[in-house]
């Protein structure tokens, strides 16, 4: 047995693809993020800060408009701009970014 069960199941990669998708399960982990993702995909125009906090407020159970918008402020769009998701200023918009990683954000 010269190979490790958990060997045979890992397909051929190199570290950094790895790496990169680790991150971007770690940043889909989070359901206010996929909403985030999934809400964004869906409009015409990219919307501001505030009225994506009413959003994820409205859909969440546990989050008041407030607490969204420092949530998404100091959290989420962070992550999900480091991750090349999102970008964010005025408005918050999806960017083009990676293929491979928006194919798997779709799958979600």
């Amino acid at each position: 047995m010269g190979r490790h069960h958990h060997e045979a199941l890992e397909p051929a990669t190199d570290a950094n693809a790895t790496a990169e998708t680790d991150e971007l399960f770690a940043v889909l982990s989070s359901a206010n993020r996929r909403f985030v993702l999934a809400h964004l995909s869906q409009r015409a125009t990219p919307p501001a800060l505030d009225p994506l906090a009413g959003a994820l407020a409205e859909w969440s159970d546990d989050l008041s408009h407030e607490d969204a918008r420092i949530a998404l402020h100091h959290v989420h769009l962070p992550k999900l701009e480091d991750a090349g998701l999102v970008e964010y200023g005025e408005t918050v918009r999806l960017t083009d970014g990676d293929a491979d990683s928006l194919d798997l954000v779709e799958e979600f």
